[in-house]
C-alpha cells in the first residue's frame, strides 16, 4: 500500500519535471517537425519518426503524443549533426526523458554548461561526455 502512494508522488513529480522542461525548452509534434523542415515533402510527413527510428532525434512521450525537443534542430529543421553521435554515446538504459534531462543540465566538464548548448555550436567534446555518462548509471 505504501509504495503505491509512493509511485503516485513519483510520477506527480516526474509530470511536473516534464511540465517545467516542455516550458524552458520548446517541444515539437510530429507536424512542427514536419513543418520546420524546409526540405520537407509533402510526401515525408513522418520525417520525425523515421529520424527518431534511425537515432538522429530524441523522441520523449510527452501527454499522449511523441514530442521533440527543439535544440535537436538546425534551423532549417534537420537534426544537428552531433545529435546522433551523443545519443549513441549514451547509455542504452537511460529513458528518454533521463537523456533529456541530462542534456538539458549544466555540467562541470563543460564549465556549467548543458550539453545541448554544445551540440548546436557543434563542439565534438560532448560525444565523449556522453560516453562517461553510462558511469553515472552504475553509481
Amino acid at each position: 500500500m505504501y509504495l503505491h502512494n509512493f509511485e503516485g508522488h513519483c510520477c506527480a513529480v516526474n509530470d511536473i519535471r516534464m511540465d517545467d522542461f516542455a516550458r524552458e525548452y520548446p517541444l515539437l509534434d510530429d507536424v512542427g517537425v514536419h513543418a520546420q523542415w524546409q526540405k520537407g515533402s509533402w510526401q515525408i510527413t513522418r520525417i520525425a519518426d523515421i529520424w527518431t527510428r534511425t537515432g538522429k532525434v530524441l523522441s520523449l512521450p510527452y501527454k499522449g503524443a511523441n514530442a521533440y525537443p527543439s535544440f535537436q534542430f538546425a534551423q532549417d529543421g534537420i537534426p544537428l549533426p552531433l545529435m546522433e553521435k551523443v545519443l549513441k554515446a549514451l547509455p542504452r538504459e537511460m529513458t528518454p526523458w533521463q537523456c533529456a534531462f541530462w542534456l538539458t543540465s549544466p555540467k562541470l566538464e563543460l564549465g556549467g554548461e548543458s550539453p545541448a548548448n554544445r551540440i548546436q555550436i557543434g563542439d565534438d567534446c560532448i560525444v565523449g561526455i556522453a560516453g562517461d555518462a553510462g558511469g553515472l548509471m552504475a553509481a
